[in-house]
């Protein structure tokens, strides 16, 4: 790719979330990427570490915080092409999240000179909404 061409915008999210060891950690995973509206979405496994109790499947609400972090830093960054920190985060935990992975969709609002923000859904494997978000992020 020469300097004057545009990314690929999945390979751009792949970048973001490669980008902090803490996404290792939570292995988010890249699942689409669009460049005219901006909109990304990306899939988080389950794993014992992530669960409310040992003997459950449902996600702890920490883990839905980050999911909403992550998905919503990585809207504004591929946005903007720079990391974008978190300044403002907000949570509505809607439903218990159950299953075997999540997934979460990100779309930024309003990018400005120094502050953007995105709205974060989050689905569980049947397309059901568990959680909605919103933060906001710097972009200087």
């Amino acid at each position: 790719m020469s300097s004057g061409e545009t990314p690929d915008p999945l390979d751009r999210l792949r970048g973001e979330i490669a980008r902090c060891p803490y996404h290792d950690f939570l292995r988010v995973e890249a699942v689409e990427a669009d460049a005219e509206t901006g909109v990304v979405v990306v899939r988080l496994p389950n794993r014992p570490e992530f669960r409310l109790a040992p003997d459950s499947d449902a996600f702890h609400g920490g883990i839905l915080a980050a999911l909403v972090d992550v998905t919503g830093h990585a809207a504004v960054a591929c946005a903007i092409g720079r990391v974008a920190p978190t300044v403002d985060l907000r949570i509505d935990f809607l439903a218990m999240a159950r299953g075997e992975a999540l997934t979460a969709t990100g779309r930024p609002l309003k990018v400005g000179r120094s502050i953007a923000r995105a709205d974060v859904e989050v689905r569980n494997a049947e397309g059901a909404l568990v959680a909605a978000g919103r933060g906001t992020f710097s972009t200087r």
